[in-house]
């Protein structure tokens, strides 16, 4: 490990540039972490206004999700290209038009067109920040610190934006939470202009960027996950086909990927059990965790007539468990091999989703505090565990690509895991609480996830 003299250490820390920077970065991916949750409470008014379908409503939840996972890798080649402060700001200016489209939408289509637009500028965003920081602060403690920052303040987001998500909703309505965004986004392109960042251009050979794979994942995990979400809405026939399609579109785009020269998913990296392990992990815990939270904070508005904010409360719990916990749980790598902490993790999960599946037919105390804790202390452990694994799988030039690779699986499981849950509770609206199938297939989604990862990595041959 590299590290920097006491000197050096201490000098940077008045290094008002650097530490301005990493609060412009730390803003945007803020509020972006900010809507990725805040859509939960939002939902139940978007249906008594816009009244989409069942399948439109889960889209307008997962579209960001499919946007951002599909882009992501992409948005890393764009920041190496055109430089990290160009690409950064391009980012937070299509994130801000999402925003502003998705205030404006006057139908569910256009809400979620805004809400892909959304996902993609994030998508673009979170690599440019990444390089950034690498570019703004000294190797060693100083960056090891501004980056385990800017990772945290996606977790401070996702946990502020189910309060302020339902706080705006109920003060202002359902489009006052994406209305935030856009003054937000004028304050970091205002601030953002001073960013320093890497060189904008260099001498290098650039490699041209792979716009055809970027499309072929994007769209393939978008008709995979639309087609999902219509079980229940539409014909076996026509859901097999969409669904097919986007299957086959993902194909293509791995078989692309083994002939590229560059690829965007090395699948040499993909291919290392730790790698895989990681990806499993990650895709499916928030399958089930993204799915459960989308199901039940619409029937806790539905059904049982929460208000808006005080859904958004009632999740507040599992961020703070994830904020509080994930310093203490990357600890615990020091005396405990990763693989041995991401099972753990994995299994507190999947116990919290098993209470999940009780939550619409019990009390707050008894059923949706508890799973909310024990689902945030699992993230809490799992996460930096699954970083570990994937970092150890990838050699110094790829831990840019392993990152990506994981934020990806990460997201597309959150999308997929929204359509089917969504899906299956469609085909049965009127099976909630113990008998809601979409519950049960999220504590599967953590389930098969702990299995996968045991099969990968078996703790007693990981050193």
């Amino acid at each position: 490990m590299t590290t920097t003299s006491p000197q050096a250490d201490a000098a940077f820390r008045f290094d008002r540039r650097a530490w301005t920077t990493l609060l412009v970065l730390c803003t945007a991916v803020l509020f972006e972490g900010m809507s990725l949750s805040a859509i939960n409470v939002q939902l139940a008014d978007i249906r008594a206004d816009l009244t989409p379908s069942p399948d439109q409503l889960q889209l307008v939840a997962s579209a960001f999700l499919v946007a951002y996972a599909g882009l992501l890798l992409a948005g890393g080649g764009c920041a190496d290209r055109w430089g990290g402060r160009r690409v950064f700001l391009a980012g937070v200016a299509v994130f801000g038009l999402g925003s502003l489209g998705a205030a404006l939408a006057q139908d569910a289509l256009l809400l979620v067109l805004a809400r892909a637009v959304q996902g993609a500028g994030a998508a673009i965003t979170a690599p440019a920040a990444v390089s950034l920081i690498v570019a703004s602060f000294p190797e060693g403690s100083p960056r090891n610190r501004a980056l385990g920052v800017f990772s945290a303040m996606g977790a401070v987001g996702f946990s502020l934006g189910v309060v302020s998500g339902g706080l705006l909703t109920e003060l202002f309505g359902w489009r006052g939470g994406f209305v935030l965004y856009v003054p937000l986004t004028v304050l970091v392109l205002a601030l953002g202009s001073r960013l320093p960042g890497p060189p904008e251009a260099t001498g290098a050979v650039r490699r041209p960027l792979p716009y055809g794979s970027a499309l072929l994942v994007t769209g393939g995990l978008a008709a995979l996950v639309h087609g999902v979400g219509r079980v229940g809405a539409a014909p076996v026939a026509e859901v097999a086909a969409v669904a097919g399609a986007g299957l086959l579109a993902l194909l293509v785009f791995l078989a692309v990927q083994r002939r590229a020269a560059a690829p965007l998913l090395p699948l040499g990296l993909m291919a290392d059990r730790r790698m895989a392990a990681a990806c499993v992990a990650l895709g499916g815990a928030f399958a089930g965790v993204t799915g459960a939270m989308f199901l039940v904070a619409t029937d806790l508005q539905d059904r049982q007539g929460w208000s808006a904010l005080a859904a958004g409360l009632a999740f507040l719990p599992q961020g703070v468990a994830v904020g509080v916990l994930s310093t203490p749980a990357a600890r615990l790598a020091d005396r405990r091999p990763p693989a041995v902490l991401l099972l753990l993790g994995l299994g507190v999960i999947a116990v919290g989703q098993l209470l999940y599946t009780t939550v619409p037919s019990g009390s707050y105390a008894a059923h949706l505090l508890p799973a909310a804790l024990l689902v945030g202390a699992g993230i809490a452990v799992a996460y930096p565990a699954a970083v570990m694994l994937a970092s150890a799988a990838a050699g110094p030039a790829d831990q840019g690509t392993a990152s990506g690779a994981l934020v990806t699986c990460q997201q597309a499981g959150g999308a997929l895991g929204v359509a089917v849950a969504a899906g299956l509770q469609s085909a049965a609206p009127g099976a909630f609480g113990v008998g809601s199938p979409g519950l049960w297939a999220c504590f599967g989604c953590a389930a098969l996830a702990l299995l996968g990862c045991a099969v990968l990595v078996p703790p007693r041959r990981t050193r």
